[in-house]
């Protein structure tokens, strides 16, 4: 079973391109600026959750999200990223909440 999960897409400016998940609490706006830099020597910048997925992806050429935002694996999304022949920065891992059945956030290893 997919897990829609709710991102943001940034769009102030018509490039760069940023999807980020409102899923991870630890993402910061010093991380995004960090990614938003790294976009400077690199095309394409992903953020993974320990959970698999992934919280922020920045394209440097925005034609490319089309194909690959809707990849949910991390892993998925950084080998079609390199597939393409984007230079590709990884961000650190950070956790990822997911709503639990009654609707309250719970971190996966707390089962």
């Amino acid at each position: 079973m997919t897990r829609t999960r709710p991102f943001f897409r940034c769009a102030a400016r018509p490039e760069p391109f940023f999807a980020f998940s409102v899923e991870t609490p630890a993402l910061t706006a010093t991380l995004l600026d960090e990614a938003y830099d790294m976009l400077r020597s690199f095309d394409a910048v992903l953020g993974p959750t320990s959970a698999g997925g992934w919280y922020v992806l920045g394209l440097r050429e925005p034609s490319h999200a089309a194909d690959l935002r809707m990849l949910p694996d991390s892993t998925a999304l950084a080998l079609a990223a390199l597939r393409r022949g984007l230079r590709v920065a990884m961000l650190p891992v950070l956790p990822e909440e997911i709503s639990g059945p009654a609707g309250n956030l719970s971190r996966p290893d707390e089962h």
